[in-house]
This record gives C-alpha cells, sequence and structure tokens, in this order.
C-alpha cells in the first residue's frame, strides 16, 4: 500500500501523473489533498482524495487501452440499461500507445463481505438485474466472447503449461504430485464437457462480468439502503449467465429479482447455470495461477494451486461429474 500524505508540498502532488492526467481530461488545475494507493496488480489504482470541486474523490487507474476501452463502454452504454445504482463515470485518458487512465466515482472501501445477508441478497438481485436486462441485447462487438469455448481454451492452455513444467523442473514430491492431479482434474471435466454445454445450452447471452468475487465488489450503505458496485470489468464480455454465478449467489433471490424484469428463467435452469459456474470459477483460476509456472514464480503458482485443487474435485462431484 503506497500513501502520498496530505503534507507532501502541493506542487509535488500537481506533477503527480494520475493529478496530471486528471487535469487534461477535465481543464482543471485542482489538486488533491492526498494520494494513496490502492492495489498492487497489474493495473495500478490511485484514491485522488477531495479532487473534485465538491470535495469529492475520485479513483484513477492506469490500465492497458483495451481495459480502459473495455470499462467505457460499460458504464457508458450498458450499466445505465440496468436499473441499479452504478458508479459515475469521469472519463479516460490515453497517455501512451498502450496505456489509459481511467476515472470514476470513488464509492469507498467497504468490500462485499459473503457473510453478511444483506450484502448477499443485494448481490444476488444485482447479478439477477445485469443478465436480465442485458439478455438479448445487441451485443456490441468490442466486447469478447467469454461463454464456455473461452473457458475450454483456458483449460487447454492451464494443462500445456502445467505439463511444459513438470518436463523442465524438478518439483518437491508434493507439489509435483499436486500439479498432475491438477491435470487429472482438467482431463476429467473435459470429458464431461458436453454436461456443461448442456446445462447451459438453450439459455441466454448477455453481459458476464466474468471474475464476479468479493474482491472485485463494494457496497455502500445510502439513506437506509444498501448499495453494491462491481468495479474492475477487465475480463467482462458476451457469455452465459454461468460464468458470474460461481459463488456466493441466493438462487431463490436472483430467480424472483430476475423475474421482475421479465426473465422467466426455472429454479432448475438457474441452478445447473451456478453448477457450471463453480467449474468455471476453478478453470479460470487455475489457469490464472498456471502463468506462474512458465517464466514467473513457480512457488507461487504451485501455492495458488493447491488452495483450489480440493474444492475444484468436490465441485466436480458434487454438479453431477463424477464418473
Amino acid at each position: 500500500m503506497l500513501a502520498v500524505a496530505d503534507r507532501i508540498a502541493v506542487d509535488i502532488l500537481a506533477e503527480h501523473p494520475a493529478v496530471v492526467a486528471w487535469s487534461r481530461l477535465t481543464g482543471t488545475s485542482a489538486v488533491p489533498n492526498q494520494i494513496t494507493r490502492l492495489n498492487k496488480g497489474h493495473s495500478i489504482v490511485y484514491r485522488l482524495l477531495g479532487m473534485k470541486e465538491n470535495g469529492d474523490s475520485v479513483i484513477a487507474k492506469l490500465c492497458s487501452r483495451q481495459d480502459a476501452e473495455r470499462t467505457r463502454i460499460i458504464c457508458k452504454r450498458l450499466l445505465p440499461l440496468v436499473p441499479k445504482p452504478a458508479l459515475v463515470f469521469y472519463g479516460c485518458l490515453q497517455v501512451s500507445t498502450h496505456k489509459a487512465w481511467v476515472f470514476l466515482e470513488d464509492a469507498g472501501s467497504l468490500k462485499f463481505s459473503p457473510d453478511d445477508p444483506g450484502h448477499l441478497s443485494a448481490l444476488s438481485a444485482w447479478l439477477a438485474a445485469l443478465h436480465a436486462c442485458l439478455a438479448g441485447q445487441v451485443e456490441d462487438p468490442s466486447l469478447p466472447e467469454t461463454g464456455l469455448s473461452m473457458y475450454l481454451k483456458q483449460l487447454r492452455s492451464a494443462r500445456r503449461r502445467i505439463l511444459k513444467s513438470l518436463s523442465l523442473r524438478e518439483f518437491e514430491a508434493d507439489d509435483g504430485a499436486m500439479l498432475r492431479s491438477v491435470v487429472g482434474w482438467f482431463d476429467h471435466v473435459e470429458a464431461q464437457w458436453d454436461k456443461l454445454e448442456a446445462l447451459v445450452g438453450g439459455g441466454p447471452r448477455t453481459l458476464v462480468h466474468g471474475d464476479f468475487a468479493p474482491k472485485n465488489i463494494l457496497v455502500r450503505q445510502t439513506a437506509g439502503t444498501l448499495e453494491l458496485f462491481p468495479i474492475d470489468w477487465e475480463t467482462a464480455g458476451w457469455g452465459s449467465p454461468a460464468a458470474d454465478m460461481g459463488e456466493g449467489v441466493d438462487l431463490a433471490i436472483y430467480r424472483a429479482e430476475a423475474l421482475r424484469y421479465g426473465a422467466s428463467w426455472s429454479a432448475e435452469t438457474i441452478r445447473g447455470w451456478a453448477a457450471v459456474g463453480k467449474i468455471l470459477r476453478h478453470i479460470a483460476a487455475f489457469e490464472w495461477a498456471s502463468a506462474s509456472l512458465i517464466g514467473g514464480w513457480p512457488p507461487r503458482g504451485v501455492r495458488r494451486m493447491r488452495v483450489r485443487l480440493e474444492d475444484a474435485q468436490i465441485a466436480s462431484v458434487l454438479e453431477g461429474l463424477s464418473e
């Protein structure tokens, strides 16, 4: 966590890249009271405290141009079609061939808690509104395909990386056995892929977040109402609702809220999406972790896979993929 305190001279704060970009975007010369680094990921996110004239803070995110454009399309064209509160999109500014700044409303720092019944209800209702209201919309071609075919590619990519790493380096016996177990899980899931397709086949295509997890969901209490704000739409695209239903969704609330918007999906259908979603979440997590095995730090990838393997094996049994 990097913080630039408000005692630092105003001229130094004014020279910060995020402040310079905001000034170029808005045509103002405002300076924040404080700048705080909020993450340690591949993108860089800052809170510009008191950046606006009314004293509100602004979230500034430096990311790829592709991610910035995806965020712009979702925030400006698609989320307005969903009758739920959404973060204000202030704009984006390209600063190099590959990078751009995105500026968003600051929703605060309170993350979604799966143990809070109020949070769970708000999440389930929000997700249902997103899926129901955008099902059947004309698909913006700027957003990618995120259906089952994408996850099958991820499965195969992760398996190749694991097998390559096993052939190139010596792992501890337990680590090597664990990696081979992940490969075995991939083989098993792929062999049952037609079951996954049957559970989502014939269902709607809609906008899906793609990484709908507590770390990417903020909540805010306003005038007695709990508002929910998904963030980080870099993995979003067009696909089955199943992609967002792998964890923490109350299916009864989801179905009731979807019905409010005219989507009469059966309870059985929704249960099928949730079953598939659990498998897809594990595939995506394994694929992400496998990148550390080749050209990264293998112990990190091994550790991340180990903590998910048992849950993945249980999920595949519970969702009827056991032989």
